[in-house]
């Protein structure tokens, strides 16, 4: 049995399908899967518990060609748009199913109806699955991470830099932020993992805020992470923190900071591709959401999760993020305060 999935991007969208490829493991035990994604998320398949196999998309005539002279006996398209439409127009396989994005109703939602809801984009590939008479109830996305061999290592000696530590790992008695530390009676390894970026706007949580947050907050160690588009905002929030703060945006590769994120206590995101990393991972986390909303389908899967959501009358603003606030006032963000995120992070550490 050969079964070909087509969902070409993006991060966490491609973990949101997870479960989908798993139930098709446990329904046809002898399957082989390939999952066709683009190059930035080819590592992600290989991460699914169980793996299945990447195959890069190529915008071009000859990989269209390529790929339909591969014998499928099911093609399962989770994306649903031209880019995929195309792709099975060129393939041949007994059985084509393609999932129902509910375009309509996710529109009404962003129009302002507050009593629908969309409870997972899960939950819609997997109605994909009951045309083929698949109706096996799915569980949470999971990936299943390897351990390389420097990654505690480094990390530890992040740590030691944060606390003030000399190399033989002990901390001075005088440190003030091992005093915080033991103040608030927490351990002095405090790990939080920020992701502060995001490809638009209406989903980034203020840099301002970011900075009181993490100056406000010395009791624990907070670590920047994002990709080459977020580097400057990474720069700048860590160039206006205290010690307590590490930039190490878009230093590691894919599964680098898959196995880094292990190490850390809770994870921080807006509604992101990280988010969905962070509730694949089984971590504490908190989501932040401003000119989206979970009602659209894009909550994290992970009951360890803490959701800030203002709940203004004017969210959701849009489907996948604005490049400014369509008010011009960003309440959405701005109501999500310092002082609140800093409750969460109590909040959840503690659970």
């Amino acid at each position: 049995m050969n079964i070909l999935i087509l969902r070409l991007s993006s991060m966490g969208d491609i973990i949101l399908t997870q479960p989908i490829c798993a139930i098709l493991q446990k329904h046809y035990p002898d399957c082989h899967i390939d999952y066709v994604c683009k190059e930035e998320f080819k590592e992600l398949p290989e991460l699914f518990s169980p793996p299945v196999h990447p195959l890069v998309y190529e915008k071009t005539l000859k990989f269209h060609l390529w790929l339909s002279k591969r014998k499928y006996n099911l093609v399962l398209d989770l994306h649903n748009k031209f880019s995929t439409f195309l792709l099975m127009l060129f393939l041949r396989a007994p059985q084509k199913v393609r999932y129902n994005k509910k375009r309509r109703i996710r529109q009404r939602i962003v129009k302002g109806n507050k009593k629908l809801k969309i409870d997972s984009t899960t939950d819609l590939y997997a109605s994909a699955l009951k045309k083929l008479g698949i109706n096996e109830p799915w569980s949470y996305p999971r990936l299943q991470i390897s351990e390389l061999p420097n990654s505690r290592k480094f990390d530890a000696s992040f740590n030691n830099q944060l606390n003030g530590k000399p190399e033989n790992g002990l901390p001075p008695s005088n440190s003030p932020e091992l005093s915080a530390k033991q103040e608030n009676n927490l351990s002095p390894e405090i790990n939080i993992a920020v992701f502060p970026g995001a490809n638009h706007f209406t989903k980034r949580y203020p840099a301002s805020n970011w900075i009181q947050l993490i100056n406000s907050n010395p009791q624990y160690n907070f670590t920047l992470f994002g990709s080459n588009a977020d580097k400057d905002l990474c720069a700048f929030i860590t160039r206006k923190c205290s010690t307590n703060c590490k930039n190490k945006c878009s230093t590691l590769s894919l599964r680098e900071l898959l196995t880094e994120l292990t190490y850390y206590n809770l994870i921080i995101s807006g509604d992101t591709g990280p988010m969905h990393l962070a509730a694949a991972l089984n971590k504490p986390q908190i989501a932040i959401f401003g000119g989206t909303h979970p009602r659209l389908g894009f909550r994290p899967l992970n009951n360890k999760a803490i959701i800030l959501c203002a709940e203004l009358p004017c969210q959701p603003c849009s489907l996948h993020g604005k490049e400014k606030c369509p008010l011009h006032h960003f309440n959405c963000m701005n109501a999500i305060s310092s002082a609140l995120l800093s409750s969460a992070i109590k909040k959840a550490l503690e659970s």
